[in-house]
Formats: C-alpha cells, structure tokens, sequence
C-alpha cells in the first residue's frame, strides 16, 4: 500500500476535524519529491496507463504555433490537435460511471446538450521553484488550528502536503498557486437561463497579489495570505463598483474582511455579511460568496471528512473552453461540448457536512480535488432534503509561460436548469502574471476609495 494510503486509511486520522495536528515526521516529509511529488501527489501513472507518469508538467519554452508570449491569452494550447478518445454521453454513461462525480452523471441524464469528450490526459500544470522550496518544511512545520478554521508556521507551498484531514486539503486548496503570486484577470460572466436566453453579468478586473508565496520572504508577514481588489467595467450598472478583500490565514482570528467602493456615493464601506451563502449581488446573485472555485471562506459551518482518492472525468487543459468567443461557448444552456476537454484525473474527494446548530443553504456538499495543483475541479451540492441540486465544474488552464495555473467556473443548477459561467471569452480579457510581488499598498481601504474618484 502507497503512504498516501497508509496514512489516509492506517491511522484513522482521515476523519472529521477538530483537533490540531502538528505535521507528519521528517521521515514522512522525506518521501516529498522521492513516492510522492514535492507537494504530494503521487508521480505514477495508474495501471491502465490511462494517467501517465507526473514528468514536470509543461516547460515555459512552451510556444503553440501562433500564441503570443505575455500577451494573457491562452486561446492556443499545445493539445489543441489532438482528438477526442470517446464520448459520454445519457446513452453510455453507466459504462464510465465509476470514474464520474454525481454531478457529472445528473447533468448527462437531464441535459440533451451535455456531452463529456473524452481526451488523452496530460499532468500539464507546472510549479514555480520558489514554491516547490517550501514544500517539504511544511509538512513537518505546519499547524492546523483546534478549530481546523486556521494553519500557521507555512509558507509558499502548500501547508500539508501529506494530508490526513478534510480540513487539511481545504487549506491546501486555499492557498495553492492559483494565478500565482502578482496576477492581473480580466474576466467575463455570464447567466443563462432554462430557455437559453444570454445575459452578459459582468466584466471584472481583478488584481491578486498573495504575499504567502512572496519569493523574497520565507515567512508570513500579517495575517492575511492573499489581497484581491475587483473593479467592474462592464455592465453599465455596474461600472466603477470595486471590492477589496483580505483573507485571513486564521478565521478564529480574523475573518475575511471585505470592502466595497461604491463610485455613485464615492465612499468605501464595510461589507460585513459578503461571506457563507450570502449572493454575490453583482453577479446576479446566482452564486454564494463561499462556492467561488468549489469553496472559499471559513471551515467552522462545516465538518470536512477525507473520503480518500478516486480517478474521475474533469476539465482540464481547458484552453479552448476558457477562451471561447461567446457565440462558440454554448449549446443552449450548456458549455458546448465541441471547444469542451474531459481528462482522467485523480482526485481527493472531501465530503462537507453542515455542522448541528449551523445553517447554510446546501448542508452537503462534495468537493474534488485535483491531486497535481490542489484546485477544486468539481462540487456537487446538495438541498434541504437531500437532493442534488447544483452542479460545479472548474476548467484547469496550464499556465506555462508563469509556472502556475488559471481556472473558471461553471455551475448548473439543475432545479431551474440555469448555467453560470466565469471565464475569459470576451477578446480583451486575459491573465497576466508576474512571480514577484509588487506594491501591495494598493490594497487597502484609501487605495480603494482613491483609484474610484474621477
């Protein structure tokens, strides 16, 4: 048996959260870079060969034939040849079932639309060396709180590499390389009803800066590990509007606190309640705050169980997805499946319970996530009673140029047989990054209100 397994399944730590747990042994740490990969995925490939061999992920003199190097467009993407292996489809599906999440199988048995063509899989994503560094003492080092709602004495690279709780692959699923360390979005949304009919939510630049992978420091300054400011450009309504967001390393210490500027009133305001299952208003209020990119925010309304991994369809090296013009992003009501890839991937599987005396609006929900870059690449959540009933996939964009990666979101739901969509199909939307930090001044309050007025 693997060590991921005996650690998983050997020690019956892989439960429920609530004590703190101090990292593994140095022994454990040692096997980083050697069984495992630097941050703990498993390099080999699986017996079918239907996953191959982790060999570094795409090197940045990457250059598909008419991509432009720092233009923040990844419409071309080195795959882009290759031909689907299989489909699956309502007719077939039980055949590959095994390998679906409960999302996957609800959408091909209530959409005509939805197909999964099935690609070659390819271990794409690759990580900065400043990154990797980190890596091995943070699994000896790192902390998780009592509370689970918290990690300290980590930096840069995953904090639990080798995990053993639900909570501890939430962590790192917080703070893996997801647009890197200084990183400039500009995205798209968009919201289409059960009829099919369009409707352009919104244009967002977004501005990160994650001072937890900072390559000129080894250790956490302050308590928060990731700085993200919003301006809308697009629609009309809702031009100028900005959000500024702090999101803490610790939720028992301080919660993320976020702000919102409002270019009408030229005042900045405390938005306390913009967290757990609260509508993201400007996004037409079609998702929560906590379900961007499978699950954001704190742990403490949830008990997070580590069910193990499991090989699944998911949407990765989704270039041509991710970038679609609008007219080629849909069929009817969902993604079209001619610029859509599915690859086999392993996954952790993570099944959130709502704690008793808690409230939200799916007390269950299951989270997927992908072994190689620590991303959510799928959810499925559940009602009141039991019932599945919204669906999330997150399309994984290699990054090559960056050492790092992007991703989108897409949720059905599949009560009122709607779609949302976050990707970058407009022509002027992009992704631009950099592996060192730059002012992170901007990122406050005055800043915000400052950069508003005209």
């Amino acid at each position: 048996m693997r060590l991921l397994q005996k650690l998983i399944f050997g020690t019956g730590l892989a439960l429920a959260i609530g004590s703190a747990w101090a990292g593994v042994s140095q022994q454990q740490a040692d096997q980083l870079g050697k069984s495992l990969t630097p941050w703990g995925a498993d390099p080999a490939g699986n017996a079918d060969k239907t996953i191959p061999a982790y060999t570094g992920g795409l090197p940045t003199t990457t250059a598909p034939d008419g991509w432009t190097k720092g233009s923040g467009r990844y419409d071309l993407g080195p795959y882009d040849g290759e031909k689907p292996l299989f489909s699956i489809t309502a007719s077939n599906y039980e055949k590959y079932a095994d390998r679906l999440s409960a999302g996957s199988i609800a959408m091909l048995k209530k959409s005509p639309q939805f197909r999964m063509d099935v690609y070659q899989t390819h271990r794409s994503v690759a990580h900065s060396s400043n990154w990797l560094s980190h890596c091995k003492t943070n699994a000896v080092k790192a902390n998780i709180s009592s509370t689970a709602n918290g990690f300290s004495d980590a930096y840069s690279c995953v904090p639990f590499p080798i995990p053993t709780t639900g909570a501890e692959v939430m962590w790192n699923m917080a703070t893996t390389d997801l647009w890197g360390v200084d990183t400039a979005i500009r995205q798209s949304t968009w919201y289409i009803d059960a009829s099919g009919h369009l409707t352009d939510v919104g244009q967002l630049d977004v501005e990160f800066a994650q001072p937890y992978q900072d390559p000129k420091k080894d250790a956490l300054d302050g308590g928060a590990y990731r700085l993200q400011v919003g301006t809308w450009i697009g629609p009309p309504s809702q031009v100028g509007q900005k959000i500024l967001q702090r999101v803490p390393v610790d939720y028992d210490k301080s919660g993320t606190v976020t702000w919102v500027y409002f270019p009408g009133q030229r005042r900045t305001r405390v938005a306390p309640d913009y967290t757990y299952d609260t509508p993201i208003a400007p996004d037409g209020g079609v998702i929560n705050y906590d379900e961007l990119f499978g699950f954001a925010g704190a742990l403490d309304r949830y008990d997070f169980k580590l069910a193990g991994k499991k090989e699944i369809y998911v949407m990765y090296n989704a270039n041509r997805m991710i970038f679609a013009p609008t007219d080629k992003m849909l069929a009817k009501n969902v993604i079209n499946p001619d610029v859509s890839r599915w690859e086999l991937h392993r996954v952790w599987v993570v099944e959130a319970t709502l704690k008793a005396g808690k409230r939200h609006v799916q007390p269950r929900r299951t989270l997927y996530i992908d072994e190689d870059t620590w991303a959510c690449v799928a959810t499925d959540a559940y009602d009141q009673g039991g019932t599945l009933f919204k669906v999330g996939f997150y399309p994984v964009v290699p990054l090559w140029d960056q050492q790092y990666f992007g991703q989108g979101m897409i949720f059905y739901d599949l009560s009122k047989g709607s779609t949302y969509i976050e990707a970058h199909n407009r022509s002027n939307d992009f992704i631009k990054g950099s592996e060192q930090l730059t002012d992170i001044n901007k990122f406050t309050p005055a800043a915000l209100t400052s950069s508003g007025l005209r």
